[in-house]
């Protein structure tokens, strides 16, 4: 009786898993999401390679910051396509040091 007893203890706390029918719209729905953000990743890429940057204000980030070349590069980049050229490596060490 002891072992039944046990068995039965032991099948209540153990997890149950019921099986739930997958959403084919939904499944479709949200791979159709993910490609659309890749692709706009894409351009965002593309566009940001087009900005020129200085490797000295880079090598300013990597010294600094402990942040890998391709860290501060993209930084810069992406400072410049917001605000343009102007004090870019300010508002490079600005977004680096406050977000985290």
């Amino acid at each position: 009786m002891a072992a039944e007893a046990e068995a039965k203890q032991l099948d209540s706390v153990t997890d149950v898993v019921k099986e739930a029918e997958l959403d084919a719209s939904k499944a479709q729905e949200a791979m159709s999401a993910l490609s659309t953000a890749k692709q706009e990743d894409d351009g965002t890429a593309a566009a940001l390679a087009a900005v020129a940057v200085s490797k000295e204000d880079v090598a300013m980030i990597v010294s600094e910051l402990e942040v890998t070349e391709e860290v501060a590069e993209r930084v810069l980049r992406e400072v410049a396509t917001e605000s343009g050229q102007e004090k870019m490596l300010e508002a490079a060490l600005r977004k680096l040091v406050t977000s985290s």
